[in-house]
């Protein structure tokens, strides 16, 4: 069990670096954008948004069969030697919709997304300069 424990903090830490690196990244391209006075470079930002909210979908949908395969593991009979079997796959997967829709999910990005787009609008605004 502390196995399958540690396998599940590590996918989770994970998803959290993700999002750490999609802030740095999403906030280099549009201060870019603003260095070259063009709004339509801010909207590349968009582009490691959807990428990096794609590979955290999949890390935390992996960490949901993980914490599935826990919860097996810890209904079982206690009486009877375990088997030792490390088998992620007897679990059923989780659904890739249901996890992107979740609120660790599209809860941080879509308003990542949205300040990406307010940024574009403010910068057309004050450069003069639309999409």
């Amino acid at each position: 069990m502390e196995l399958i424990q540690a396998i599940v903090a590590r996918l989770a830490n994970q998803g959290a670096t993700l999002k750490n690196y999609c802030i740095t990244v999403t906030t280099a391209v549009c201060g870019f954008a603003v260095t070259l006075q063009h709004p339509i470079v801010a909207l590349l930002a968009l582009l490691p948004i959807l990428t990096f909210a794609a590979v955290d979908t999949k890390y935390l949908s992996t960490e949901r069969r993980f914490r599935a395969l826990f919860d097996r593991v810890r209904q079982e009979d206690w009486a009877i030697m375990p088997s030792f079997e490390f088998d992620h796959l007897s679990v059923p997967e989780a659904s890739i919709w249901a996890t992107f829709l979740s609120w660790s999910i599209l809860g941080f990005y879509a308003p990542l997304a949205i300040g990406v787009v307010v940024v574009i609008g403010i910068l057309g605004a004050v450069y003069g300069r639309s999409i």
